[in-house]
């Protein structure tokens, strides 16, 4: 049966407009459907990671996104203060500078996140952009998926894919169609901030950096006997995500957003609610399947696929290595090369990082839990404030996993995966939270390819194809079976000549998947075309 195109993607949030943006970078004909007429209006996410600015960087527009953050004089730190205008009891810079990748995390609010990759997905030659459409039904005939989907005002029509990506957020309607369950921590158990019904509201004070009387930073953690709560910059100057604990018993319904706000704020500084709503905190929730069958054809990411309590980050950020995984797949099948296992990996790759992810939100939140305030923490002087210092060294020390996870960002491997070719050595731990503030870079198979630098400005991931690519630091004729082999089975594959750089890297060759994973390393290569055959799920 023709199709309409290759792929569906029905959701417009930054990971579906991310995999928009991959599989037309591949040029694989894609659709994007989105209920929302427009991009995000009220902040979600605020912090696009490194190893998602990796995959950006990959596809040319790391740069362009960066352009769009936090300017880059508000310090990238948390402040924890008794109030917005109250006592400062502690600050901790976030300390990137070292990590050993070339883009290091990016401070966006997803309003404009969304609305910068949104005009980047048009821009793809391929794939079509339809915010205002919603998917009503999906049917399967012939291996081809036949959606019906209605727009705003009302016209209905088909579209027919050979692939769907069910990208469509919590309450998706790809996953319920599917019948899977969403497994683990629901948000049921009572926590002291971020667990339970949570409120965020929108807001912007023109005048409130001033009235503080100190030097901003994007995040400020605000902690008192009366309310917890936590206000995140969104353009470093007037306007403020506010997320507010709804205290137990309580119904969301009955809290006065201004008198709420104005408690957090504690000053008179003037500001206007934008937008607001609830939300659930707590959340460790994970699809029990990501794909509707061995091949597909219908596929889940973000978070269709898992819900995280947002403290660490990872919900989105864990959702664009979803799509960033599944694109290549999807277009080695839709170029020719791939063998008849190759989606099958998906699942078997991305489910269980999704499982390890979704423990970093839940674990800071119970941490939070004994965060209990000392007598007259508000009160005025130096002993006072000393009290109050004192219990801020603990809590940023106990806060520490939130934000040092380096080892989680750069650290994902699939040691499980069937298109990986072992290299026989034991498998390094990656157990929370001891291995996930720390990264020791691994040349191993299923692990993210070591950075290094080719020349200053230029990182060896930027001379990677966006095929297979084999660095050869100096064994050439060895090389050339991987090529011949990759030739005959129409495996793209570029040859990368590098220096060893020290201490990264054990072989002579290592051989790189499309999203930049280790599929296989060695000095001799005995059997090229199972190697080759291996990586393509063949």
């Amino acid at each position: 049966m023709d199709t309409d195109t290759f792929v569906l993607i029905v959701g417009g949030g930054p990971v579906g407009l991310a995999a928009a943006i991959e599989l037309g970078w591949r040029d694989v004909p894609a659709i994007l459907v989105n209920d929302r007429l427009d991009t995000a209006r009220h902040p979600k996410c605020n912090n696009t990671n490194a190893r998602s600015m990796e995959h950006f960087r990959r596809l040319g527009i790391a740069a362009e996104l960066r352009a769009e953050g936090l300017p880059a004089d508000v310090p990238r730190a948390s402040a924890y203060v008794t109030r917005f205008c109250g006592h400062e009891f502690g600050r901790a810079p976030r300390p990137y500078s070292d990590w050993p990748t070339p883009e290091l995390p990016n401070t966006v609010s997803q309003i404009t996140l969304e609305r910068v990759l949104k005009h980047i997905a048009e821009r793809q030659r391929k794939t079509g952009v339809k915010f205002g459409w919603k998917l009503q039904s999906f049917a399967l005939r012939d291996d081809v998926v036949i959606a019906d989907v209605v727009s705003a005002n009302g016209e209905q029509r088909q579209i027919t894919a050979r692939y769907l990506l069910g990208i469509d957020g919590a309450g998706s309607t790809v996953r319920r169609a599917l019948g899977f369950a969403m497994i683990g921590d629901d948000g049921s158990i009572d926590r002291a901030f971020m667990g339970g019904t949570m409120l965020s509201w929108y807001i912007r004070a023109p005048t409130l950096i001033a009235r503080s009387g100190r030097p901003p930073t994007h995040m400020t953690w605000i902690i008192n006997p009366d309310l917890r709560s936590m206000m995140y910059a969104q353009d470093g100057r007037e306007t403020w995500v506010v997320h507010y604990q709804v205290p137990k018993g309580v119904a969301p319904e009955s809290v006065d957003a201004r008198d709420t706000i104005a408690a957090m704020l504690g000053c008179d500084a003037p500001f206007e609610i934008i937008s607001g709503g609830p939300w659930t905190g707590g959340l460790a929730l994970v699809a029990e399947h990501y794909q509707s069958g061995p091949v597909g054809p219908i596929f889940l990411a973000g978070d269709a696929a898992h819900l995280y309590t947002p403290l660490g980050g990872l919900g989105m950020n864990t959702g664009i290595g979803d799509v960033m995984n599944v694109g290549w797949k999807l277009a080695a099948v839709h170029q020719g090369w791939a063998g008849p296992n190759l989606l099958a990996s998906y699942e078997i790759e991305r489910r269980p990082i999704g499982v390890r992810n979704s423990l970093l939100g839940v674990r800071c939140t119970k941490v939070m839990d004994g965060w209990t305030v000392p007598n007259n923490f508000e009160a005025s002087g130096a002993k006072a404030q000393a009290a109050r210092e004192a219990f801020g060294a603990r809590i940023i020390a106990e806060d520490r996993p939130q934000y040092l996870t380096v080892g989680i960002q750069l650290g994902e491997r699939y040691e499980a995966s069937p298109i990986i070719w072992p290299d026989g050595s034991p498998s390094p731990p990656d157990d929370p939270p001891d291995t996930w503030d720390t990264y020791t870079p691994l040349d191993r198979p299923g692990a993210r390819a070591p950075h290094f630098w080719l020349e200053p400005g230029r990182a060896a991931f930027d001379d990677f194809g966006p095929g297979l690519t084999l660095i050869d630091f100096g064994a050439v004729a060895e090389a050339r079976r991987l090529v011949q082999a990759a030739q005959e089975r129409s495996v793209p594959l570029k040859v990368l000549r590098a220096k060893p750089p020290d201490g990264l890297y054990r072989s002579k060759l290592v051989l790189v998947r499309p999203d930049h994973h280790i599929a296989w390393h060695g000095d001799a290569v005995t059997d090229a075309a199972a190697i080759i055959d291996r990586v393509r799920g063949a």
